[in-house]
C-alpha cells in the first residue's frame, strides 16, 4: 500500500491542545498549512499557521519519515514562543525552539492522516538538573 500513498504536496490541517494547556486553551485549535516533499520516505517541508488559537506568526521547518502507512515528523519554528491563558503569543528570544514531534497513520477513506503530538522542554534549572514541561494534542491533515 505504501507506493499508492502519495505523501508529496499541500495538506491543511488542525492540531488541537490537550489538557496540559488547562481549562482556557484545551480542545482549542489551531489550522495550519504543510508543503512537503517525500523522497525515499524522507519527509521535508515547511508548516505555516493559518488560523485559530495561537498562530505563531513564522513558518516552521518539517523533517521525518514516511513508512507504510506512518508518517513522524519534527516541527520546529526558527525562535522559542510560547502562548499564555488567552491564546496570545510571546517570542522568548533566548530560549531555542523546541522540537514539536508530530506522529500519526493514513486513513485511505478520508485521505489523511491522523495522530498525536507532543514537545518537551525546558521550564528552569534545579540543584541537580532540569524541571521539563510537556504538553501534548492530537493533529489531522487532509491533502488540498
Amino acid at each position: 500500500m505504501e507506493d499508492s500513498i502519495k505523501v508529496s504536496g499541500v495538506w491543511q490541517g488542525e492540531l488541537t491542545f490537550g489538557e496540559e494547556y488547562g481549562p482556557d486553551l484545551q480542545n482549542k485549535t489551531k489550522n495550519f498549512r504543510l508543503v512537503i516533499e517525500e523522497k525515499d520516505g524522507d519527509v521535508t517541508g515547511e508548516c505555516t499557521d493559518t488560523g485559530g488559537t495561537g498562530v505563531i506568526p513564522e513558518p516552521a521547518s518539517v523533517n521525518g519519515f514516511f513508512e507504510e502507512e506512518m508518517i513522524s515528523f519534527i516541527k520546529q519554528y526558527p525562535a522559542f514562543y510560547i502562548i499564555d491563558q488567552k491564546g496570545e503569543i510571546m517570542m522568548i528570544p533566548e530560549k531555542s525552539p523546541p522540537e514539536f514531534n508530530f506522529s500519526g497513520y493514513y486513513n485511505a477513506e478520508k485521505d489523511t492522516f491522523e495522530g498525536d503530538w507532543h514537545v518537551v522542554f525546558e521550564v528552569k534549572q534545579l540543584t541537580f538538573g532540569f524541571a521539563e514541561y510537556a504538553l501534548s494534542g492530537t493533529w489531522y491533515m487532509k491533502r488540498t
